[in-house]
């Protein structure tokens, strides 16, 4: 899936939405410029577009996985 909004983000960010693209998670850009992450039956999981911690990309991924836990899926 071409995600247009990708072009110029870093490369964890990019493995970030590949990651959960794989895990069955849908991404869109919000007005604000955000990630948000939905998935049939699961909360939406919100991340920044432009992360300023090194560690937010890691903690959106635990936050996508989470959420699958919590519904009773599988975890990512």
């Amino acid at each position: 899936m071409a995600n247009r909004f990708l072009r110029g983000c870093s490369e964890d960010l990019k493995r970030l939405v590949s990651f959960a693209q794989s895990a069955g998670w849908a991404v869109q850009q919000t007005r604000k410029l955000h990630l948000k992450f939905t998935k049939p039956g699961r909360q939406p999981v919100f991340t920044s577009g432009t992360p300023s911690d090194r560690r937010a990309w890691l903690n959106a991924k635990a936050q996508l996985s989470q959420a699958d836990k919590l519904a009773g899926g599988a975890a990512c």
